[in-house]
């Protein structure tokens, strides 16, 4: 284990102090019994004492099953930190949860003597429990380390001995299906070890089997993971790519992707894609094709709200960011949507203090460097916007530039939207419309038909036609009237060579002339 292992060199090295940041005391408490363990056959043995408020301070058996020994009970942070500096022995102390009494200065000046008389004695504190904000008092004396999350390998492993225990205990009374735990493990990646044996056994509970549906319950309960970290949005990716129109440079990259999250890719030296930068004028798709990438991936689909991130206090902006990126790697392999990046940080200004270039370096350091498997899909409706540091490569596999759609695309998404309503027109019929309304975006078309959808269904619930279809579009203002300067920037931008095109180009006609719909 990872933080066994850190731990270790922590006790070797004599640090006086070590905050273990997580959530998961037992699996702590076990990293820790560990380290103390395997320290005491190498070097000076030690004891190890666990504190809560709740509980007091007790002695913890080096053998996991025995129970511990309470030393005294109840006691306080004061109290408890006496009896360590006044015992002889190297005592290892873990404090659960100490932050409501470290608000208070006379416990922090405590913990601050304390963590002196450690210091090369071979005495050590660990502070285990949630991020928390060490004080400048104490920040020279505590080495900061985090509990990750079991990794795949811990997860397989234990689940495979909960399968051997149930199957043990329950006989033939349940199901389990072996050839499903390696892919359950994969879905519990973002789950703590607690967390996994409840879903194990609500499994067992609800379905008297362990297999497919403990896979669909882990995926559950990774929107309960998303919902508690309050800056994530968990989305249902509701769209296919036979949902999207048009696009066919984006699709086929997406397609040749598809198989790249599994095992057989890690071994042949294969490395999962970093993410995509889909850039283009609003409404031509950016987002319904992340929907669409997530669904064709099978994978959970987040959305990255900027402005959930910024708040008032000061480096809370960062530690927002931070705990963003925490939820997304736990439940990786997964896509991450960031629309509109632009808008949240392409205009520093300075007039913040700096914290949106702090949290957008920290966000291009992560996209630069992160090892999950988090997919991340950015998007931009201005080019110019857009600061120079995204662009670099690494960031993204690649950047796509989304034109306005085709006669083709245009034809296309008509149907499709028609088709979800459970509507058609003759292909001759909506071809001609495809053809004649060249500037649309597909959000415009989209509502062309639902407009049209509207009119039929008040004029007797009746089937959609053609002139209902051509009377919505003539309603309607196409964007590309009013943003032909920026749709032509963008098609210079990406005859730069500086991004793919998406799909085929739309015809030149369409921004320069007053669009016609009479067919």
């Amino acid at each position: 284990m990872l933080a066994m292992q850190v731990l270790l060199a922590a006790l070797k090295a004599r640090l006086p102090g070590v905050h273990l940041r997580t959530l998961e005391e037992a699996r702590a408490l076990e990293a820790l019994r560990q380290a103390v363990t395997a320290v005491s056959g190498q070097l000076v043995p030690r004891v190890l004492w666990r504190w809560s408020s709740a509980s007091g301070l007790h002695r913890l058996s080096p053998d996991p099953d025995q129970p511990s020994q309470p030393l005294q009970e109840p006691c306080g942070l004061d109290e408890a930190l006496a009896q360590f500096r006044k015992t002889a022995d190297n005592v290892v102390l873990a404090l659960l949860d100490p932050w409501a009494e470290l608000s208070n200065p006379f416990f922090v000046r405590a913990l601050r003597e304390a963590l002196s008389h450690a210091r090369g004695s071979g005495k050590a504190l660990v502070l285990v429990g949630r991020d928390w904000k060490v004080p400048a008092e104490l920040q020279a004396d505590l080495f900061i380390s985090d509990l990750p999350l079991p990794s795949r390998a811990e997860l397989t492993e234990y689940i495979q001995s909960l399968a051997v225990l149930y199957r043990e205990q329950l006989a033939d009374k349940v199901a389990i299906d072996d050839t499903a735990l390696p892919e359950l493990a994969r879905a519990c990646q973002g789950l703590t070890l607690d967390e996994t044996r409840s879903l194990v056994a609500l499994s067992l509970v609800s379905f008297r089997a362990l297999g497919t549906d403990a896979i669909r319950l882990a995926i559950r309960e990774k929107r309960q993971i998303v919902r508690r970290g309050g800056v994530l949005e968990y989305e249902e990716p509701d769209r296919s790519m036979g949902d999207v129109g048009g696009l066919e440079h984006l699709k086929s990259w997406v397609v040749k992707r598809t198989s790249l999250f599994n095992e057989a890719a890690r071994k042949a030296g294969i490395h999962p894609p970093k993410g995509l930068l889909l850039v283009g004028v609003p409404g031509t798709g950016k987002t319904l094709a992340a929907r669409a990438i997530a669904a064709a991936w099978n994978l959970p689909l987040v959305r990255l709200d900027a402005g959930r991130l910024y708040g008032s206090l000061v480096g809370e902006s960062e530690s927002n960011l931070r705990q963003a990126i925490r939820t997304a790697e736990a439940i990786a392999p997964a896509v991450i949507l960031v629309d509109e990046i632009e808008k949240a940080f392409g205009q520093g200004g300075g007039l913040d203090g700096g914290t949106a270039q702090r949290v957008f370096g920290a966000l291009l350091t992560w996209l630069s460097d992160k090892k999950a498997e988090c997919f991340v899909v950015a998007t931009a409706n201005e080019v110019g916007a857009l600061p120079p540091e995204l662009l670099r490569k690494g960031r993204f596999d690649e950047i796509f530039a989304v034109d306005l759609p085709g006669a083709a695309a245009r034809t296309e998404i008509l149907r499709i939207h028609l088709a979800l309503a459970g509507q058609a027109l003759k292909p001759a019929d909506l071809g001609d419309i495809g053809r004649a309304c060249a500037g649309y975006t597909g959000a415009e078309l989209e509502a062309a038909v639902q407009a049209a959808l509207i009119e039929a269904f008040h004029d007797g619930q009746r089937a959609v036609s053609a002139a209902d279809l051509l009377k919505a579009i003539q309603a309607t203002v196409p964007l590309s009237r009013t943003m032909a300067e920026k749709i032509d920037s963008l098609r210079d931008w990406c005859r730069s060579g500086r991004a793919v095109a998406a799909g085929a180009a739309m015809e030149a006609d369409g921004l320069n002339r007053a669009v016609s719909v009479e067919v």
